[in-house]
C-alpha cells in the first residue's frame, strides 16, 4: 500500500526532525568557517541570478568582490542551484534549515536504499539509515562540512558495489555509476576522487567472477566516457585556470588531530563511540564465523574496517605528513577516507543482523534488536544533546573582523539573505587564490579587506567597474586579484600586464582625481563548448535513464499480467 511504501521516509523526517529540534525552536543559525565559505559563495550565484550579470568565473559579488575564482572550481552548476535556493528561501537561516533537512533525507534514504537492495530486514533498514545520520561525515553538515553532501549520496554509490559482486552477468551498471559519480563530482570533487577507490575492491571480485569480462571492460570504459562528458565542465575549468596560472593549495592541518579516534561523548565525523567500535567488532566476529553466506557481506566488511583503520590514530598521520606535507593542503582530512566505508560497514551488519532474526533460536533475535535499539539511542540522545544544539548563531575561530554585537548578526541571518552578514563578520581564506610563492593572509587582510570601501563597485555583465579619488598622482594597489586571463584596463589603458604583489593584486598608476578601472577574466571560447557539452550530456543521460526505466516498468508489468 502507499502507507507501506511511505512509511520508512516519514520515520527519517521525524527523525531529521527531532534531530534538530532545538536549533530550529531558538532560531539558530551556527556561522562556523565552512558555513561562511560557502554561504559567501552562494551569495555571489544567488546575486548573478538576481541581476542577471553572470560570471562564471570570476567572483564578482562574492568574497569582497575580490574577482578571485572559487565557485568555477568547486560545484559551479550546484552553486547556482543553491544560489536560487537562497532567493528562494529569503532568510540565511531557512536557507540554513532546508539544506541540512536536504542533505539528511537524502542521506537517510540512500542509505535506507542500500540497505533493501542488499536484502536487508525493512526495519533494520530504517534504523540502519538513522544511525548513519549521527556519527560520521554525514553529521558535520551540523557545522556545514559541505562533504556531507558527498556522504549522503555515498551510499547510492555504495549500491553499485552490490552490482558488482552479486550481478555476475553485468557487474557493471555504467549508466547508473556514470550518473551518480557525475552528480558527487559537480558537488563535491574530493568525494568522487575516494568512492572509486572503495568500489575498486568489488570491481576486480567482479571481473574474477564473471563469465562476460570482455562486456565488464567495456561497461568500464562506458562508464568513464559517460562521467567524463557529464563532467566536462569541471575538469575543462581546473585546466583553464591551473594551466597558466600558480593556485595556492587549502589551509594546511594536523591530519593527525581529524584521524579517527574515539570519543565517550561526541558525535562528529572522525568520531566513534563505544557502541559504534562494539558493533564493528560484532560485525568483524560475525563475518569470520560466517564468511561463506554472503560473500558482498564478507567484502563489505573487510574493506570498510581496512579503510576505517587506515584513517585511524593508529597510522602516524604525523611522520606521514611530515614525509609528504602537500597531504596537509590537498587533502587535509583523514577521517574523508570513511566516505564510503561507513555506509558499507553499517550494510553488512545490516546483513549479519538480518540473518540472525532468521534464526529459530528467539534469544539470538532478541539480541540482534537489541544491539541495533541500543546504538540508535545512545547516537540519538548524544546528537540532540550535542554542541550543535545551542542557541549561539556565531561559532567562528577563524575571522579577521566580527562585530562584537552578536545580536546583529542573529538578525541578519534570521531576517536577510544578502551581504550584511559578510559586513558584519570578515575573513580571508587562501583556496583558489592565484600566488606568486605561498598565499599570504594578513597581505589580503590588509590590502583587499580593509580597502573594500574605499572604492565604488559596479558590475556590468561579467565586469567589475572600480572607481575611486587620488588626491594625486601615485602608486596604488587594487583590491582585486588578477589571474593570467584576467584583463585589467585602467583609465582607459589595457594595464593587464602590470606589476602585482604577492597574490596577484595588480598595482598601477593612479592619476588625480577621478580613476576607473575594469576587470574580466577572458574565457577561451573552448571552455564554453565544454560547459555546452556537459549541460546537453546531462539532459540526454537523463532522458535516456527514464526511459530505460519505463521500458524496465513496462516489461514487467506484462510478466505479472
Amino acid at each position: 500500500s502507499v502507507a507501506q511504501a511511505l512509511f520508512p521516509y516519514v520515520v527519517i523526517l521525524i527523525a531529521i526532525h527531532l534531530m534538530i529540534s532545538y536549533q530550529t525552536s531558538v532560531w539558530s543559525t551556527h556561522i562556523t568557517g565552512d558555513r561562511y565559505l560557502h554561504f559567501y559563495r552562494f551569495y555571489d550565484d544567488s546575486m548573478q541570478l538576481r541581476t542577471g550579470n553572470f560570471s562564471y568565473f570570476q567572483t564578482n559579488y562574492g568574497f569582497n568582490q575580490s574577482g578571485r575564482i572559487f565557485n568555477a572550481l568547486y560545484g559551479p552548476l550546484f552553486a547556482y542551484l543553491n544560489g536560487l535556493l537562497l532567493i528562494l528561501c529569503r532568510t540565511w537561516y531557512n536557507f540554513d534549515i532546508l539544506t541540512i533537512y536536504l542533505v539528511f533525507l537524502i542521506g537517510g534514504i540512500g542509505m535506507y536504499q542500500l540497505g533493501r537492495k542488499a536484502r536487508v530486514n525493512n526495519i533494520i533498514s530504517i534504523l540502519l539509515a538513522i544511525i548513519y545520520l549521527q556519527f560520521g561525515i554525514i553529521v558535520g553538515f551540523l557545522e556545514y562540512n559541505f562533504m556531507a553532501w558527498g556522504a549522503a549520496l555515498a551510499p547510492f554509490v555504495m549500491i553499485q558495489a552490490i552490482n558488482m559482486v552479486q550481478d555476475v552477468k553485468r557487474p557493471i551498471h555504467w549508466l547508473n555509476l556514470a550518473l551518480i559519480l557525475a552528480l558527487c563530482a559537480q558537488i563535491h570533487m574530493l568525494t568522487t576522487a575516494i568512492l572509486p577507490f572503495t568500489l575498486l575492491p568489488f570491481a576486480i571480485y567482479g571481473l574474477c567472477v564473471t563469465p562476460n569480462k570482455k562486456e565488464m571492460i567495456i561497461d568500464f570504459f562506458k562508464a568513464v566516457g559517460s562521467f567524463l562528458l557529464l563532467t566536462a565542465n569541471i575538469w575543462g575549468a581546473f585546466l583553464v585556470v591551473y594551466s597558466k596560472n600558480k593556485i595556492s593549495a587549502p589551509n594546511t592541518f594536523p591530519m593527525s588531530q581529524s584521524a579517527i579516534k574515539y570519543s565517550s561523548a561526541f558525535f562528529d565525523h572522525g568520531k566513534l563511540s563505544a557502541l559504534l567500535i562494539l558493533l564493528i567488532v560484532l560485525q568483524v566476529i560475525y563475518v569470520l564465523t560466517h564468511f561463506k553466506k554472503s560473500m558482498f557481506n564478507t567484502l563489505a566488511t573487510i574493506v570498510s574496517v581496512i579503510i576505517i583503520l587506515f584513517s585511524s590514530v593508529l597510522v602516524p598521520w604525523d611522520r606521514v605528513q611530515a614525509r609528504f606535507p602537500k597531504l596537509g593542503q590537498m587533502f587535509q582530512f583523514p577521517y574523508r577516507l570513511d566516505v564510503g566505508a561507513i555506509p558499507l560497514i553499517l550494510v553488512g551488519i545490516g546483513i549479519s543482523l538480518t540473518e540472525l532474526m532468521q534464526t529459530n533460536i528467539k534469544v539470538v533475535r532478541a539480541y540482534a534488536v537489541m544491539i541495533v535499539f541500543l546504538t540508535l539511542m545512545q547516537l540519538f540522545a548524544g546528537t540532540v544533546r550535542s554542541e550543535y544544539a545551542t542557541n549561539t548563531t556565531n561559532r567562528m575561530l577563524n575571522y579577521y573582523i566580527m562585530t562584537k554585537d552578536v545580536s546583529q548578526i542573529k538578525h541578519a541571518t534570521r531576517y536577510t539573505n544578502n551581504d550584511k552578514l559578510f559586513n558584519l563578520i570578515k575573513r580571508s581564506e587562501p583556496d583558489y587564490l592565484p600566488i606568486k610563492t605561498s598565499a599570504d593572509n594578513m597581505l589580503y587582510n590588509h590590502k583587499i579587506l580593509d580597502q573594500q570601501n574605499n572604492y565604488k563597485r559596479k558590475i556590468i555583465g561579467s565586469r567589475m567597474i572600480l572607481t575611486w579619488n587620488s588626491t594625486k598622482a601615485e602608486k596604488r594597489t587594487l583590491p582585486v586579484v588578477m589571474y593570467k586571463q584576467s584583463r585589467l584596463i585602467v583609465n582607459g589603458k589595457d594595464v593587464s600586464n602590470t606589476a602585482k604583489n604577492q597574490i596577484c593584486m595588480p598595482i598601477v598608476n593612479s592619476r588625480k582625481g577621478v580613476n576607473k578601472a575594469s576587470l574580466q577574466f577572458i574565457v577561451p571560447i573552448w571552455f564554453w563548448g565544454l560547459l555546452l557539452v556537459t549541460i546537453v550530456s546531462w539532459i540526454g543521460y537523463l532522458i535516456y535513464y527514464v526511459w530505460l526505466r519505463l521500458k524496465e516498468y513496462e516489461k514487467n508489468r506484462s510478466a505479472l499480467a
